[in-house]
């Protein structure tokens, strides 16, 4: 980020970082890549036209893709009980995230000058947004599995470590946001 100062308060309701086009781009790349993983599951299972209304999907399984399994887990470690919970909350969970993303490509895409401004609502969004981004990032980093000191010392030439450099770059900006949140 340009300065490395991250999001600061600007005024009561206002957050403000700037960033430089090349950071732009990559959070642009991986927002992108989110609402395109967010999007893949349509639910086409049933043609109760309430059940859509409402949110009710057919899907009462856990996604395959492993992204989207910590994007989306089950809420109960019993299997039934974890798939009806899915059957009425993974449309709403899916669109709350998707909408979080799609609120952060937006601010990006606008933000010609690089820089961002949020109100708090959108904040929140972005935080919900970044978050994601690092789940999904942390679970292609096997960091259940691999420590920080382990990702630390891989080799210049390893693909992961520039994941794992984006990865640590967004909790960075994760936590500037909320200390700004926080700031009185």
């Amino acid at each position: 980020m340009n300065g490395e100062k991250g999001f600061h308060r600007h005024g009561e309701n206002s957050y403000i970082a700037e960033f430089a086009q090349s950071e732009r781009d990559v959070l642009l790349n991986l927002i992108e890549q989110l609402i395109e993983l967010l999007s893949e599951r349509v639910d086409h299972g049933h043609e109760d036209p309430l059940a859509a209304l409402v949110g009710i999907t057919s899907h009462d399984s856990p996604p395959e893709d492993e992204v989207l399994r910590r994007l989306l887990p089950n809420a109960y470690a019993d299997e039934v009980q974890a798939s009806e919970f899915r059957r009425y909350t993974e449309s709403t969970l899916r669109g709350k995230k998707q909408a979080h993303a799609m609120s952060m490509r937006m601010y990006l895409k606008s933000a010609d000058d690089g820089i961002v401004d949020l109100d708090h609502d959108s904040a929140n969004a972005w935080l919900g947004a970044i978050n994601d981004m690092r789940l999904a990032l942390g679970v292609r980093l096997n960091v259940q599995e691999n420590t920080s000191d382990v990702l630390e010392l891989l080799s210049p030439d390893d693909p992961l470590r520039g994941v794992y450099a984006v990865y640590t770059w967004l909790g960075w900006l994760q936590e500037s946001l909320l200390s700004a949140l926080m700031d009185e």
